[in-house]
């Protein structure tokens, strides 16, 4: 009976590690009230302390709250709902007007979880395909593509046990540089982020599984 003890401790140890991989590459959030309620603290940029510069020039770099928003282009722009490049909803945002980078997100120290409202695409789609590239602190990186509709704030989040370094958020424009066919149109608001504390449950888990295992053995040594 030896052989099923063995077998046991092997399918327990597969489940741990496979729970471990799953956690490294990250929860989602597609609700703001979940992800807020998971985090030991956080902060909100709603970019309502910076001054709108709805003009034909924009700026590389946006900083609020130790958070920088870049883009080689020189076309990120603070806007109002009514402004130049409006999008539903309340108080001001960031845009990314017709660049051909994407956007790029460079976060405090310590930060192992970010969320926001996305806005962009461009007519005639009419939705939002957005991607959200990842980079941690280890080196790791993670890509997730979302959708939503154009002309509207869709919420995504994502959390990790290691610190994010920095994002970056790319709508439905060309390759990264490129001029031809529909632009790239990046929007956030309510920019939240923070630590997250690390789930017990994957701790809990290889444990359970080792008891589980040993359960079994004792059950078929019998």
């Amino acid at each position: 009976m030896k052989e099923f003890g063995e077998k046991a401790l092997v399918v327990a140890g597969l489940l741990a590690v496979t729970a471990a991989s799953a956690f490294c590459q990250g929860t989602i959030y597609t609700s703001r009230p979940a992800f807020e309620a998971a985090l030991s603290s956080s902060t909100t940029i709603t970019f309502e302390d910076l001054p709108p510069n709805n003009q034909p020039l924009g700026e590389s770099s946006i900083t609020s709250s130790g958070v920088t928003f870049s883009n080689p282009g020189a076309l990120l722009f603070i806007t109002d709902p009514g402004g130049l490049y409006p999008v539903p909803g309340t108080g001001r945002y960031l845009c990314h007007f017709d660049g051909g980078y994407p956007v790029d997100i460079l976060l405090p120290g310590g930060v192992t979880a970010f969320g926001a409202d996305f806005s962009g695409g461009i007519a005639p789609s009419l939705s939002l395909n957005a991607t959200l590239t990842v980079n941690l602190t280890d080196g790791a990186s993670y890509v997730y593509n979302f959708s939503g509709p154009l002309n509207s704030w869709t919420f995504f989040g994502v959390s990790f046990p290691q610190s994010i370094f920095n994002l970056v958020y790319r709508d439905a424009g060309p390759p990264d540089g490129g001029l031809g066919g529909p632009l790239h149109e990046e929007k956030l608001d309510n920019v939240t982020f923070g630590p997250i504390p690390e789930p017990s449950g994957l701790g809990l888990f290889a444990p359970g599984g080792l008891l589980l295992g040993g359960q079994w053995w004792r059950k078929v040594g019998k």
